[in-house]
């Protein structure tokens, strides 16, 4: 018997109205793939109703540093690999390469073996993302279209180190990112041999030292309010780290570079816009051949197109359907 698959008006995934995964539905136990906003709607009613929620141990500690106060009763924090029995199924998380604390999910049904798979926002196919076979899978179509192709990702993080090397000598750099994907630049940076100090904007910083608990390596890092922070700015060589709301509102500084982190750039891996300001194309999310890719080595029977949170899902969908001759279907 096939399971009963929808996708509600905010992209909440509901399996045989048993669970629901990145969105609310009153009474179901919720799985949080990750923190960014459009994976967490709806996360205060879930709470308030005292339902279950089902995440990794870094993305509810995150959580609650948003604000959202999880009751210890309602979690259950899964490291990758672990499983849970859940409404008839087998639920296990696996490490998805998009943010810190992102997770694929794994559903196999305990009567008769089917496997739903949701990946969730994912890059890095096949390198810091499993692909897992599926009976079917869901996916989330973000660069649903074939023109959606950066054909420079294999060394976007490379050339985004180099170009923060280069800035520094000129004085100090300020990059703007969406949470999580600041965290991950930071560890990048250091990797590549970037030794300048780091400081945070509030959040950012909240969300960096609950990272460094679970294992993520930065250096060091200040809080911009910090004594220690205004210090290091007289000095003018450091890199600050904030939201990328913020580059909206920056003002000119002759002394200061301002790098903007952006998923929506494939034509350059990036751009001087003039006036000390840059754009790098440093997305989270696999392009398209990289969500084809997925499709393909998970060989799926079915494959159910995300459409609330997907571009040219429809696009996507008859794609896969023509070329790998998988049956596709977009909802809602």
């Amino acid at each position: 018997m096939k399971p009963s698959i929808k996708i509600n008006d905010h992209g909440g995934i509901l399996i045989d109205a048993d669970v629901v995964i990145d969105g609310h539905e009153d009474f179901l136990p919720r799985v949080v793939t990750h923190i960014h906003s459009d994976h967490i709607r709806g996360l205060e009613n879930t709470l308030n109703n005292k339902q279950k929620i089902v995440s990794t141990p870094l993305t509810a500690e995150w959580l609650k540093a948003y604000g959202y106060k999880i009751p210890e009763n309602s979690l259950i924090s899964l490291r990758y690999g672990e499983k849970v029995e859940l409404e008839g199924y087998s639920l296990l998380l696996d490490k998805a390469e998009h943010i810190p604390g992102s997770a694929q999910v794994i559903l196999e049904n305990l009567e008769n073996g089917l496997r739903i798979v949701y990946p969730g926002d994912f890059k890095k196919v096949g390198k810091g993302t499993k692909v897992w076979e599926s009976d079917i899978l869901i996916i989330d179509a973000v660069y649903g279209n074939p023109a959606y192709v950066r054909e420079f990702d294999d060394f976007i993080e490379m050339l985004l180190s180099d170009l923060v090397s280069e800035l520094l000598a000129r004085g100090s750099v300020h990059i703007y990112g969406y949470y999580g994907k600041i965290q991950e630049v930071m560890q990048l940076l250091r990797i590549y041999g970037i030794d300048a100090p780091f400081i945070l904007s509030h959040k950012q910083f909240l969300l960096a030292k609950i990272a460094e608990n679970h294992g993520m390596k930065f250096g060091e890092f200040f809080h911009v309010n910090s004594s220690e922070a205004q210090e290091i700015i007289k000095s003018n060589w450091y890199v600050y780290f904030t939201h990328a709301s913020s580059y909206s509102r920056l003002n000119a500084n002759s002394n200061v570079s301002h790098v903007m982190l952006s998923g929506w750039e494939f034509t350059k891996p990036y751009r001087d816009l003039g006036n000390n300001r840059y754009l790098v194309a440093f997305s989270d999310h696999a392009d398209f051949r990289g969500l084809v890719e997925y499709v393909s080595s998970s060989k799926p029977q079915m494959l159910v197109v995300n459409n609330v949170r997907s571009s040219s899902g429809s696009l996507f969908a008859e794609y896969i359907k023509t070329k790998l001759n998988i049956k596709s279907v977009i909802l809602p």
